[in-house]
């Protein structure tokens, strides 16, 4: 049997993965607009919403400085790209779009929040996490409102410290918004995992920083073949145990 990687700290995506889009508040607002679909419809059209913002990110990545100086690509469109293909696969209307779009930006930019529901077993996961003895903080794309967001769902208690991109000028995939993180915790990149859900920014950021890195895919029909990936969060510890040796303090024994 091969040797397990060692490691010592596990860094979060936010958006997705700790936290995710409330879709309740999206199905309320379709139905206003005159389209009944369900919270649980468009949790599953998301998938397509992953593909396409993944589509944009990549042909957007390939025309920006490598290290950074462009513009950021939360303004470049694979946010759009996101929500319009999981209306599109939830079967809303194309004549809706314009409007389902604008309103679910103005719920964001509200005191809300459209990343305002916290993950299924986030909060479970946190609290199990020290037993591993691994070392947790987060590192987001976001509006400078990343801590927040976590602190207001729950799922802030248990994460060392919260980068945002906003505050720190850097956006994944750009390896060195990692290196930030790794950097403040004194842990080298190939004993740290990264878990997030998007692939084009996510997994392609921790390959860039050269952390290890598994992806959430409710589904299964997202990650490429030989990328390590769990359906929720809540099946991470089990998942690091089974795959990693882990800090020998750690609460439950090696095997």
């Amino acid at each position: 049997m091969a040797e397990r990687p060692a490691l010592d700290a596990i860094v979060f995506d936010a958006g997705g993965t700790l936290v995710r889009v409330n879709f309740e508040w999206m199905s309320g607002m379709l139905a206003e607009l005159g389209y009944a679909v369900s919270a649980q419809a468009l949790r599953v059209a998301e998938l397509e919403g992953r593909r396409a913002y993944d589509a944009v990110a990549e042909r957007v990545s390939a025309t920006l400085p490598p290290e950074g100086g462009g513009k950021p690509l939360s303004l470049l469109g694979p946010s759009d790209a996101y929500f319009t293909a999981t209306l599109a696969a939830a079967g809303v209307p194309e004549s809706l779009h314009a409007e389902a779009l604008a309103r679910t930006w103005a719920r964001q930019h509200s005191d809300q929040f459209l990343w305002g529901v916290p993950a299924e077993g986030a909060r479970a996961m946190l609290d199990e996490l020290p037993s591993t003895g691994l070392r947790a903080a987060c590192v987001s794309n976001a509006d400078g409102r990343a801590e927040l967001i976590l602190e207001t769902c729950g799922v802030r208690d248990g994460l060392e410290f919260v980068i945002d991109s906003h505050v720190v000028g850097i956006e994944k995939p750009d390896p060195r918004i990692f290196a930030l993180a790794l950097d403040r915790m004194g842990v080298a990149p190939e004993r740290a995992l990264y878990v997030g859900d998007i692939r084009s920014v996510d997994a392609a950021g921790a390959a860039g920083a050269g952390m290890h890195f598994v992806l959430i895919d409710p589904t299964g029909e997202y990650a490429p073949p030989g990328m390590h990936h769990i359906p929720t969060i809540a099946g991470l510890p089990e998942f690091v145990r089974a795959t990693f040796t882990l800090p020998a303090h750690a609460g439950t024994a090696q095997t």
